[in-house]
């Protein structure tokens, strides 16, 4: 390992600033949202545990130079740069179907793949400590934080070769999906339990009737 300003990382690891890995930082649009409208625009509310949702969306109408300007490539990130300190840093990678377009207040993020893949600029800043990292250097007001594009390229990141960046990328999406796996058992036995505790409550079952093994 060796030190750097992020602490001790594995030797072969680049920490540059994450500009020098980026092809486009830029601002969405600015056009209020509403119910109808040609096309569908992600705002912060569409960001769920770094993936990109597709409920409760508001929609615009744009010129087609306006559409290709703001479109929503596969692989893009949407960073949120404007919100309360709780929620500014807060990072999605989109991977939907169809026109998409996105809010002023978020910042899409373009890397070059061949050095860092943005899967794994994603798992990292929806890391806790990256995220700790990101509100430190927020500009704060009185109920809104904001961090710029210009903070945000000269953000530091640790960058591992692109087949580390892979298998990293890998794994955690593995234990992302065990992770899923168990919260939904976890949900249907506490509905179970919930409803059970009901039932013999209300005396709609006696206890005696219960089928519990020993």
């Amino acid at each position: 390992q060796k030190q750097t300003d992020l602490g001790p990382v594995p030797e072969s690891w680049e920490v540059m600033p994450l500009g020098e890995y980026l092809t486009e930082a830029q601002y969405g649009i600015s056009a209020k949202g509403s119910e109808s409208g040609r096309y569908a625009v992600l705002r912060m509310t569409n960001q769920r545990q770094g993936r990109i949702s597709s409920d409760n969306l508001q929609y615009v109408e744009l010129t087609p130079a306006q559409f290709a300007k703001f479109r929503v490539e596969l692989q893009d990130i949407l960073f949120n740069r404007t919100n309360s300190l709780e929620l500014v840093g807060r990072t999605a990678i989109f991977d939907l179907e169809g026109d998409f377009v996105f809010a002023s207040y978020l910042i899409r993020l373009r890397t070059n793949a061949a050095r860092l893949r943005p899967f794994f600029l994603n798992h990292y800043f929806n890391w806790d400590e990256t995220q700790v990292r990101l509100k430190s250097i927020a500009t704060r007001a009185v109920s809104q934080s904001n961090i710029s594009a210009t903070r945000l390229r000269g953000f530091p990141v640790p960058v591992p070769s692109t087949e580390e960046q892979d298998k990293i990328v890998s794994n955690v999406d593995c234990l992302n999906r065990k992770l899923a796996v168990h919260h939904r058992k976890h949900a249907a036995l506490t509905a179970l339990f919930r409803t059970l505790l009901h039932k013999l409550m209300t005396a709609q079952i006696r206890v005696d009737q219960l089928d519990i093994e020993e």
